[in-house]
């Protein structure tokens, strides 16, 4: 049996009551659109690729830069983003990043220059840290810890609608009225989601304050200690690392470019691909919530398993010699899909290793697996593509998409060897 299933149950909050569960599903309502904003902003650049690389006058590399910084700052920010979570509270953490959010597409959306798109996207990414972890925390503050598994999963559809949004929709849009009214629109929606998070969400059902004074309270790297050590919270990070990165690979960044230069696709064709991916996210994030969270072994086993599925698709894309049929890029774009929403079983799996107090901090330090790779691989595939410019792209980002079967295999691996020291 995995470690998982035998640890001690999470610490409770002494005292601590739930609210009614039609306050609890609001609170948590706004948290998740929040979420789902986040993850339009953090995707954009996948569908809108073609677009900021004649805006910018700018190369695949410096490209690959933009969205490197932009995750780089996310990953950055993870533990203390799940530090803030438990110790502010999400109400004035989801607030202030829904306004970085407004903010870097308002500057991404009036920039004409590398330095200001960067800067805009490094906004995003700044705001963008700090929405899943204090969605989680909310969940966990509002919700009995049987239903966590399932409102993480939930949480993850409301970020594939985010995405569904910046594939095919945002597309159309930018086609339509162009790069800077469909970016300013996204920075009001923004703002006014902002305004209705700092108005709305609570941090939990406690009647005075918005922090139990009786809630255990301690010192950040006695709290980092206690959740790093715990092999739950590893085998969880290398979980994430696999099956959230390679879905990120492809839809935030080179999925666009690569599914028309070397793919041979129009833009219209790319959104629709795109889409079947994001489509893949929410029938796994469901999948995931309905029948695998809360449940150890079976959660373990299926991780694993999605896992070496994934990373043999990453070998077809990387060994197939030339164009993919159709049939076979849409199956490899559901599978890519459906592993980054099975990726939200990585926080059912920190939750139920770590006490309920430091479960911000948990999923902080596990969700910087998926997007340690993340960077990694936006870095590794700009500077291959770069390098072999000279070749066919359709030969090139073969290449190019070497690195990412390395990291995944590695990650599987790591996955394999804990997963039998847990038993």
């Amino acid at each position: 049996m995995s470690a998982t299933a035998t640890a001690d149950p999470p610490a409770q909050t002494p005292g601590k009551q739930l609210g009614s569960t039609r306050t609890a599903w609001l609170v948590w309502g706004i948290g998740a659109l929040c979420y789902c904003a986040a993850l339009f902003h953090r995707a954009s650049l996948g569908i809108a690729a073609p677009q900021a690389l004649e805006r910018f006058h700018a190369g695949p590399a410096i490209l690959a830069v933009f969205s490197a910084l932009q995750l780089g700052v996310y990953l950055a920010l993870q533990v203390p983003a799940g530090l803030l979570a438990d110790r502010l509270g999400p109400r004035k953490v989801v607030t202030g990043g829904m306004v970085a959010l407004a903010v870097g597409s308002l500057v991404f959306a009036l920039s004409t220059s590398v330095a200001g798109g960067i800067a805009g996207r490094m906004l995003i990414g700044f705001g963008d840290a700090f929405m899943f972890t204090n969605v989680l925390r909310l969940a966990a503050h509002w919700f009995p810890p049987h239903r966590y598994g399932k409102v993480a999963a939930l949480t993850g559809l409301a970020g594939g609608l985010g995405q569904v949004v910046s594939t095919l929709p945002l597309g159309l849009a930018l086609h339509g009225i162009g790069w800077m009214p469909t970016f300013l629109g996204a920075a009001g929606l923004t703002g006014l989601l902002a305004i209705v998070a700092a108005v709305v969400i609570r941090n939990g059902p406690v009647r005075l304050g918005e922090h139990s004074s009786s809630a255990p309270r301690e010192r950040i790297a006695q709290a980092l200690r206690a959740v790093v050590a715990e092999r739950g919270t590893k085998h969880a990070f290398w979980t994430h690392f696999v099956l959230m990165a390679q879905f990120v690979a492809i839809t935030t960044l080179w999925g666009g470019p690569w599914l028309g230069a070397a793919q041979g696709h129009g833009e219209s064709e790319t959104g629709w691909l795109l889409l079947i991916s994001v489509l893949g996210f929410l029938a796994g994030s469901w999948f995931a919530g309905q029948y695998i969270s809360g449940l150890p072994r079976r959660r373990d086993r299926y991780t694993l398993g999605l896992s070496c599925v994934v990373a043999l698709v990453w070998a077809v894309l990387v060994g197939w010699p030339g164009v993919l049929p159709t049939s076979l890029l849409i199956v490899a774009l559901l599978v890519v899909g459906v592993g980054g929403g099975a990726a939200m079983l990585a926080f059912d799996a920190a939750r139920m290793s770590n006490a309920e107090h430091r479960s911000g901090t948990a999923t902080g330090v596990v969700n910087m697996g998926g997007f340690t790779a993340a960077v990694l691989i936006q870095l590794l595939v700009g500077g291959v593509l770069e390098l072999v410019s000279a070749l066919p792209p359709v030969t090139g980002y073969r290449w190019a998409f070497l690195p990412v079967l390395v990291l995944l295999v590695v990650g599987t691996g790591s996955q394999w060897w804990l997963g039998r020291r847990l038993r």
